[in-house]
C-alpha cells in the first residue's frame, strides 16, 4: 500500500529521530515499507540507519559510496517501490501523529490528485511556509539579495511567492510543492520518470510538481496533517549551499524558461 523513501547524507543529529517518530505513528493496518537511500555519508548516519534496518525489518537500507545527489537517490528508491502510494521524506522531520492514513483517504477520494503535501511547522511550533507559487528570476533574487531594510517595500511580493496570500488554513492547489515530504502516487511518480537526476539539490520538487501538473494532475497542500521539519537551510548557512542553489536554479530557468515577472 504504501513506501517510504528517505535520502540521508550526514545527518546524524536528525535521523534517528525521523525514524523513530515515523515508525510509532503508523497506523498498524498501513503497510509500509521504508526505504532509505545514504549518499555516503561519513558521520555515523549509516550506522544509524544500519542498527535501525537490524530490528525493523520492513525498513530496506540503500547504502551508495558516494553523494549521488537528492532526486537521482530518491529514483533508487522509486525503483525499488512496489507500492500504492509513495512518500518523499527528508530526513529531519517530526511525526507527531499518523499523517499518512488520513492522506491515503484525501487521495482515494480525489484521484486526479497526483501529489499532496502537509503542513508544515518550525521546532517551536510556527508555521513554515513552503508552499510556492512557480518561481520567477525577480522572486529569486529579492529573496536571496534583498537587504533587510528593504524588505517592508517587497512584502506583498515576497508573501505572494510562498503563498501567505492565499493562506495554509485550507486546503489549494500548489503549484511548487517542496520536496520535504511529498505523498505522491507511485504509478504517477513513475509514469513521470521520477526527479529529473540533472537537479543535485533543490529546483527537483518544482520541476516534479510542474511535470505531474502538465501529465493532467492536481498537486494540492493537505493542512489536515501536520508534521516538524527542522529545517538546515543549507543554501543560506554555507557557500556550497548557496552554489547548488544558484546552479539549480540555472538548470531549472534553462529548462522551463526564464521568467522574470
Amino acid at each position: 500500500m504504501l513506501s517510504v523513501a528517505i535520502v540521508t547524507f550526514n545527518n546524524r543529529d536528525t535521523i534517528a529521530d525521523t525514524l523513530s517518530s515515523l515508525q510509532r505513528h503508523l497506523a498498524d493496518g498501513l503497510k509500509a515499507r521504508l526505504i532509505v537511500v545514504d549518499n555516503g555519508s561519513h558521520d555515523g548516519t549509516r550506522d544509524i540507519i544500519q542498527r535501525y534496518a537490524d530490528g525493523h525489518p520492513s525498513l530496506h537500507p540503500i547504502f551508495n559510496p558516494e553523494n549521488v545527489g537528492f532526486g537521482r537517490a530518491h529514483n533508487q528508491a522509486l525503483e525499488s517501490a512496489v507500492s500504492r502510494y509513495h512518500a518523499v521524506c527528508n530526513p529531519d522531520i517530526h511525526f507527531s501523529s499518523d499523517i499518512f492514513s488520513p492522506m491515503v483517504r484525501f487521495m482515494e477520494s480525489r484521484p486526479d490528485i497526483g501529489i499532496c503535501c502537509p503542513k508544515f511547522l518550525n521546532p517551536d511550533g510556527s508555521l513554515q511556509p513552503l508552499n510556492r507559487r512557480l518561481p520567477t528570476v525577480v522572486d529569486l533574487l529579492l529573496r536571496r539579495l534583498l537587504p533587510k531594510a528593504l524588505e517592508p517595500a517587497f512584502r506583498t511580493r515576497l508573501e505572494a511567492y510562498d503563498m501567505r496570500d492565499v493562506g495554509y488554513d485550507h486546503a489549494c492547489d500548489v503549484a511548487f510543492v517542496s520536496g520535504a515530504l511529498m505523498f505522491c502516487r507511485t504509478q504517477v511518480f513513475k509514469q513521470v520518470g521520477g526527479f529529473d537526476p540533472r537537479f543535485f539539490l533543490y529546483f527537483e520538487d518544482a520541476d516534479l510538481t510542474r511535470r505531474i501538473n502538465h501529465f493532467g494532475y492536481r498537486t494540492v497542500f493537505f493542512p489536515e496533517v501536520v508534521v516538524t521539519h527542522n529545517w538546515a537551510r543549507l543554501a543560506h548557512r554555507s557557500l556550497r549551499g548557496g552554489w547548488l542553489f544558484a546552479t539549480s536554479a540555472y538548470r531549472y530557468f534553462r529548462k522551463w524558461g526564464f521568467t522574470w515577472r
